[in-house]
């Protein structure tokens, strides 16, 4: 018979409360929760789901908001109910990824719910960085245990010739990989912008752990956007390959 703690059944219940209440869209055959919370992380942001819709195309749009009755920035989140493991994670993406104002974030991850552990990160980013050349990607792999091994983390620049590029990561039992494409491109040999595969040293701390998927257009440490610009990014689709 399965049996678990009190604590545990606890947070199962909060976490399942915390879900329902959420409001949730049905896009590409996932059902995903959005974010409608304040003062919470990352960031910490406030985040408002009229940030989040599907158009008439079935794209998925995510939004930075201002707003002038309450003089502040709103952000954009949701994940999955269903919970993804190995496989292949692709997302095309409308936005210019070289071209961030410096405070903004892209996130394309996934997150069990436990921080530094078991989390797989995309991240569109110059984490405050104003020159012209400055890293505008991370690539991020968490372990499977805390403190098991240091996780592997890349800051790099990776420029785009326009406004769509491809990203994805493969997740196996060994590795994790990591690719980005200018272009939308089915074949992920075409037009390789940036691609990393983690050393053999790092497979026994490769995550392992199913986790929903998530997604966020957000402000670093709350701050705004120094332009003072609103900004949307459009993922026009994502395709998920079972390993």
């Amino acid at each position: 018979m399965l049996t678990i703690s009190i604590t545990t059944a606890v947070f199962l219940l909060a976490l399942g409360c915390v879900m329902s209440a959420r409001p949730s869209i049905d896009w590409i055959g996932y059902q995903w929760f959005v974010y409608n919370d304040q003062n919470i992380a990352p960031g910490p942001n406030n985040w408002s789901s009229n940030n989040v819709w599907v158009d008439q195309d079935n794209r998925l749009h995510l939004k930075l908001s201002y707003s002038s009755t309450t003089n502040g920035w709103t952000c954009a989140e949701l994940y999955t109910r269903k919970k993804f493991s190995f496989g292949t994670y692709r997302w095309f993406v409308e936005g210019a990824i070289d071209k961030f104002d410096p405070n903004v974030i892209l996130g394309l991850f996934n997150y069990g719910g436990a921080d530094y552990i078991n989390e797989i990160d995309i991240e569109v980013a110059k984490w405050g960085a104003t020159k012209p050349n400055a890293a505008n990607m991370g690539f991020t792999v968490y372990p499977n245990v805390f403190n098991i091994s240091k996780p592997i983390q890349l800051v790099k620049r990776v420029p785009s010739n326009g406004t769509y590029t491809t990203h994805q990561f493969t997740w196996t039992s060994d590795k994790v990989s990591f690719l980005v494409q200018d272009g939308f491109m089915e074949s992920p040999d075409q037009n390789i912008l940036y691609s990393y595969q983690t050393p053999n040293t790092f497979a026994s701390a490769v995550p392992y752990t199913s986790a929903p998927l998530y997604m966020n257009l957000w402000l670093m440490e709350g701050r705004a956007p120094i332009n003072g610009k609103e900004m949307e990014i459009i993922i026009h689709d994502f395709k998920y390959i079972k390993a």
